[in-house]
């Protein structure tokens, strides 16, 4: 808990490495409890909704200090992989970013080179709070482990980004493959439907581009039930919504109070 210092490394990045089960929650509420209830609550990581959500960049930094102060790692899923969001995410401090809708090589090694100070990468330097705002280390101390310790995770949502995921993965810099299922459902014209045979051979096809290049894979779930049948076919990264689980808690405690009534 508390303040993070990249020098340390990024357990959370290890243990993607490692191959262990990491359990996130995609926190959409602008609501610093949500944070912190699910650090309590045991989960690895919250993946902040800066794509879908209406969060402003005070209110991420928030977030993030929040998860910190509940030993959550805080991870932000930026709207799209340009090198302005990626950077201003990372400087809000969050340990890493998840970017959506890649479908080239290219692309994803843009978002990598975005999260990467240079020489080898294009991120802007300014005195963030991973540097303790300059008063706990200096740039020569810092860059070398803030791209060590940086998470970039890369969101397969197309067939587009199928069809080349074999590429993709082989991108260096990339810590994880996350299929967006929603997203493509809807792009292979059967929305929502997440055992599609058309949808299920592209999670194949992507969970065996991630094992190829040895990086992890991770997939939402709307339950465990779910979850599991994804951890069987090789994910080890299982993110969840918060308004999901709410909405689900509410209307088993109204339908349940009301039949107690009956």
């Amino acid at each position: 808990m508390g303040w993070y210092d990249v020098r340390e490394g990024n357990p959370f990045k290890q243990r993607l490495a490692g191959g262990d089960l990491v359990v996130g929650v995609f926190v959409r509420m602008p609501s610093l409890e949500v944070v912190e209830i699910s650090g309590h609550a045991g989960f690895d990581c919250v993946i902040i909704a800066g794509e879908h959500a209406p969060l402003g960049w005070e209110r991420i930094a928030a977030l993030v200090a929040a998860a910190e102060n509940t030993g959550i790692t805080p991870l932000i899923r930026v709207s799209n992989g340009t090198r302005d969001l990626i950077s201003k995410g990372l400087d809000t401090g969050a340990h890493g970013i998840m970017v959506p809708q890649i479908e080239s090589p290219q692309a994803a090694a843009e978002a990598v080179a975005a999260a990467t100070y240079g020489p080898g990468g294009t991120r802007g330097t300014a005195g963030n709070s991973r540097t303790g705002y300059g008063t706990v280390m200096s740039y020569a101390e810092y860059v070398g482990p803030a791209n060590e310790a940086k998470v970039v995770i890369i969101q397969i949502e197309s067939v587009a980004g199928v069809e080349r995921v074999e590429e993709i993965a082989a991108v260096q810099g990339i810590d994880c493959l996350f299929i967006g299922l929603t997203d493509l459902s809807v792009n292979l014209g059967v929305p929502g439907e997440y055992t599609h045979p058309e949808v299920e051979k592209c999670v194949t096809r992507t969970i065996a581009a991630a094992a190829d290049h040895g990086i992890a894979v991770g997939v939402p779930a709307v339950d465990p039930e779910m979850a599991k049948s994804y951890i069987d076919k090789g994910a080890r990264f299982v993110g969840t919504g918060d308004t999901g689980l709410f909405g689900s808690s509410v209307r088993s405690f109204v339908e349940g109070t009301r039949k107690s009534n009956g």
